[in-house]
């Protein structure tokens, strides 16, 4: 048990993220109490934030799922359908709309929308933590999805706090499930914009074949 509280747990919260990700201040933050225990994790995504903001938008299990371990979803239960193409009738968020993890096991696994900014940030909250919210008083946790744009390329980070943070049961498949959720998100979006650049590449050669034509 010390080794994983002192090794494991610690390499499971920062996964992928760098000292100042860790430290730093992310929209969502606010809506916590300041000592509620956190993890960061983040990947490099060659790809704008343009062309991974819409794999985020998309996410819950009656939308485009989670990108994760479909056999391991399903293990739980979930009826989630990962899906390869980005759809356009997904793409509205607002604070409010829910996000379902598994629709049939109700409220409790159930996200709601506590603050949202396209290509910046999304965060979630439980349905009674939505609640509190309302009143003015604190969510128990947040599980919050950030962008941030380095030159042509996005860093994409996830910060869960509080919940049922630091439950050896909970947080070893919650990391499980979350790298692969990103590692999907980022396959996903660097395909899109591979496919963009393919379908430019092929519109410039056939405007250059078109030109001794039309001279």
């Amino acid at each position: 048990m010390e080794f994983y509280r002192g090794r494991v747990r610690p390499w499971m919260y920062t996964w992928g993220a760098r000292d100042e990700e860790i430290a730093a201040a992310l929209p969502g933050d606010e809506l916590v109490d300041p000592h509620t225990p956190t993890s960061t994790r983040a990947v490099t995504i060659d790809a704008p934030v343009e062309a991974v903001w819409p794999w985020l938008a998309q996410i819950g299990e009656d939308r485009g799922g989670f990108y994760s371990y479909s056999l391991l979803e399903r293990a739980f239960r979930a009826d989630v359908h990962n899906a390869g193409a980005v759809h356009p009738e997904w793409q509205d968020v607002h604070v409010g709309d829910t996000v379902w993890l598994a629709r049939r096991y109700g409220d409790e696994a159930r996200q709601v929308v506590a603050a949202v900014k396209p290509k910046s940030h999304l965060v979630l909250v439980s349905p009674d933590d939505f609640e509190r919210l309302q009143r003015g008083e604190k969510a128990a946790g947040t599980w919050s999805f950030h962008l941030h744009r380095e030159s042509g390329w996005t860093r994409l980070l996830v910060r869960g706090s509080g919940g049922a943070m630091g439950h050896a049961a909970f947080d070893i498949p919650h990391f499980v499930m979350e790298q692969k959720m990103m590692r999907g998100i980022r396959r996903r979006a660097q395909q899109l914009r591979s496919d963009d650049t393919a379908a430019f590449a092929r519109s410039l050669g056939a405007q250059r074949a078109m030109a001794p034509n039309m001279a």
